[in-house]
This record gives C-alpha cells, sequence and structure tokens, in this order.
C-alpha cells in the first residue's frame, strides 16, 4: 500500500503529459460496508447515493467552470456477510460561465456499472464488474461556443473493471486510517465520434483506447468524534494501441499517458452518510469536451454527499 501511495503522491506533483477516460466516481471508492459473516443471504437490503458540486477555476475557456454530479448505488444481494452483487449509475453535468447567469452547460459524462465485491478480511477487499462510460455534448451549436462552425464529440468507453482495495491503520508509520486501491479496465467498446470529421484522429483517439491501470487513496490525516481531515488522490494510467484494432491495440502500445486527482477536505459523518468540504487540483490533457482535443488543468472547490451503505469512508 505504501507503494501505491508514493506513486500517486508523485504523479500528482509531477507535470507529466496527462489524457485519457474520465469517469464521474473518481472521488471516492464505491465499496459496501462490510457488517460480518452470516448464513443468509440478503436481496435488495444495501443502497447509496452521492451528489457534488464542485467549482473549477482557470480550466481553458473555463470548460470546467462548474461540475455537478449525482448517482445512486443499490445492492441486488448479498450472501455469506462476505460477497456482494451491485450495481449504479450516474452522470457529471460539465458548463462553463459564458453566459449571463455564469452557468452553462456544454457536456455531460454517464457511468452505469455492474460488481461483484468480495470481503476478504478487514484490511483486503476485491473486485471485478463490467463499466459503461460515455461523454456526450450540450447546446453544443450555440453562439460564443469554440469556434463559428458546428463542433460535436461524443465518447463512449465501456470496459472490464477490477479492484484490489487495501485498508491499514497507519499511513508511513503515522496513525492515520488509510484506504488504498489499484483499479484496472481493459476496454472492449470504444468510439470517438467527431464532428466535424477533419478532426478525426488528431491528438488522444479512444477508439484506440487499451486498458487503464491506476492507484488512489484516502487517508484520515486527524480524526475527531464525527469529523476528520482527509487527503484523496486518484491516479490513471492509460495505454492506447497503434491502431483500433480489438486485438492488435492491445499487442502493440503508442502511448501512456495518465490523469491526476488530488483534493484536501474536511468531512462530517454519522450513521446514514457523510458531507465533505474540499479544495484540490485536477488535470487532462484531453477533456473530451471538444473535438480537436485540448488541456484542461484547474483548481477546484467542491461539496459532496455520500451514503454509508456502499460508498466506503
Amino acid at each position: 500500500m505504501k507503494k501505491i501511495i508514493l506513486v500517486s503522491l508523485f504523479l500528482t506533483f509531477s507535470h507529466a503529459a496527462i489524457a485519457g477516460p474520465i469517469f464521474p466516481t473518481r472521488g471516492f471508492l464505491l465499496d459496501p460496508k462490510w457488517t460480518g459473516k452470516t448464513d443468509t443471504t440478503s436481496i435488495f437490503d444495501h443502497a447509496g447515493y452521492w451528489a457534488e458540486v464542485q467549482r473549477g477555476f482557470g480550466s481553458d475557456s473555463d470548460r470546467w467552470g462548474w461540475s455537478v454530479s449525482m448517482g445512486a448505488i443499490w445492492e441486488f444481494a448479498r450472501w455469506g456477510g462476505d460477497k456482494s452483487l451491485f450495481g449504479y449509475t450516474g452522470m457529471e453535468l460539465l458548463a462553463n460561465t459564458h453566459n449571463d447567469i455564469d452557468f452553462k452547460p456544454r457536456g455531460a459524462m454517464w457511468e452505469e456499472g455492474l460488481v461483484y465485491a468480495v470481503h476478504e478480511n478487514s484490511q483486503f477487499d476485491w473486485q471485478v464488474g463490467t463499466i459503461y462510460r460515455c461523454r456526450h455534448d450540450i447546446d453544443n451549436i450555440d453562439p460564443n461556443g469554440y469556434s463559428d462552425i458546428n463542433q460535436q464529440r461524443t465518447l463512449i468507453y465501456c470496459s472490464l473493471s477490477g479492484k484490489a482495495i487495501f485498508r491499514s491503520d497507519k499511513l508511513f508509520g503515522l496513525d492515520c486510517p488509510t484506504t488504498a486501491w489499484l483499479h484496472a479496465d481493459a476496454y472492449l467498446v470504444r468510439e470517438d465520434y467527431r464532428i466535424p470529421t477533419s478532426d478525426d484522429y488528431i491528438g488522444t483517439d479512444f477508439q484506440d483506447l487499451a486498458w487503464s491501470l491506476g492507484p488512489a487513496f484516502q487517508s484520515k490525516l486527524m480524526e475527531w468524534d464525527r469529523s476528520s481531515l482527509y487527503l484523496m488522490i486518484n491516479e490513471n494510467f492509460t495505454a492506447f494501441g497503434r491502431d483500433s484494432g480489438f486485438v492488435s491495440r492491445f499487442s502493440s502500445i503508442a502511448k501512456l499517458t495518465a490523469d491526476s486527482h488530488a483534493e484536501l477536505g474536511y468531512e462530517l459523518h454519522g450513521r446514514a452518510g457523510r458531507m465533505q468540504f474540499y479544495a484540490g487540483w485536477e488535470q487532462w490533457q484531453d477533456d473530451g469536451q471538444t473535438p480537436i482535443p485540448r488541456n484542461a488543468k484547474y483548481v477546484m472547490l467542491g461539496i459532496r454527499t455520500t451514503g454509508v451503505d456502499l460508498v466506503s469512508f
């Protein structure tokens, strides 16, 4: 786990070129709250949610001026007290500030998943599943857009996905409860639809997506009775093949890139869920919002609420 955290810290504060898929659940971990082994099977006994409002500062064309995200998680079944099958669905609405109310929606991302989760012991869980993610334009032909012509971009990146999750009461020997995870995706369905078509194949092409792999962690730096100060970092390395063939893109990698998400925040928590107030940093070389890929890096301030049953604290 220490190696995972060290790699995350190094890459987050480095200035490496970055690009790759963006997903709404990058700021937290979906993982059941386990209550111990049992001999019974429960059906639809656990559910959860998340909701988030984030203000971004300094992104190119202010494309990440606002981010509004929400979603729901539900458990189909839990058996043995240590195995779970759950699904989730969520979206993230992105808006710039280029109108009279400083909130102009320009794109939305969706994420849906079906996940099988296993609780091995108090220090280790693992998950496998299938994840559908896509990004679509909103009002992309409005005046004062990115150019004087109709521009559109639709991205689809569906994958087989897995996670290994580690827990510890220590962080580099300090009393900082930490949850770290390593996430991996192998992309089966990929689409990078652009208008005008003259922009095809320029920059990062999602049709060449092969796989992603990355470490993440959340540490409680200080704890009180019902609150804590936390640090959360998520990295995502992405490999792009030399062509878009289903098999050949795995055998020959043309580009390896990395994404970064980091936040420092204060959280209040209770039996039903938690609320987080955070400040952080994100950076993307290709944020998916324009036909010709453009950089986006910005400071963010946000508020997030999550339920307790299926979102790990």
